[in-house]
């Protein structure tokens, strides 16, 4: 038979530009599976948004900051795809810089008074 979907998808870690994934497998429906992961959303990994992995986790990176994005996990085995399990999620806002500990002064405008 087909695998039935992953389980419990969730995410275990979010930053500006990534998005750690977890899930707990379905039953295979007898044979080997692995996982096929989508993601859409504005500056989704370039096509084919899609990635393949035999775990059960998954970092998905080279997001865009305070995002949302939204994920789907379908198990596959040799008879066809299981049914998705789907996650909104949304990336972190990147923390903007430190100010500077020291400024350095402006440079004189060409054409001051040692100019004349």
């Amino acid at each position: 038979d087909r695998p039935d979907p992953p389980r419990a998808l969730r995410l275990s870690g979010v930053s500006g530009t990534s998005l750690s994934l977890e899930w707990d497998p379905g039953f295979n429906g007898g044979l080997q599976q692995h996982f096929l992961l989508r993601v859409e959303g504005p500056d989704a990994p370039p096509p084919p948004a899609a990635l393949v992995t035999s775990g059960y986790a998954l970092t998905l990176g080279g997001l865009r900051p305070d995002t949302p994005y939204d994920v789907t996990v379908r198990a596959r085995n040799a008879r066809g795809d299981s049914a998705p399990a789907r996650l909104h999620a949304v990336t972190s806002a990147l923390p903007e810089a430190p100010p500077p500990m020291w400024e350095e002064p402006p440079a004189a405008p060409p054409g001051g008074p040692e100019d004349s």
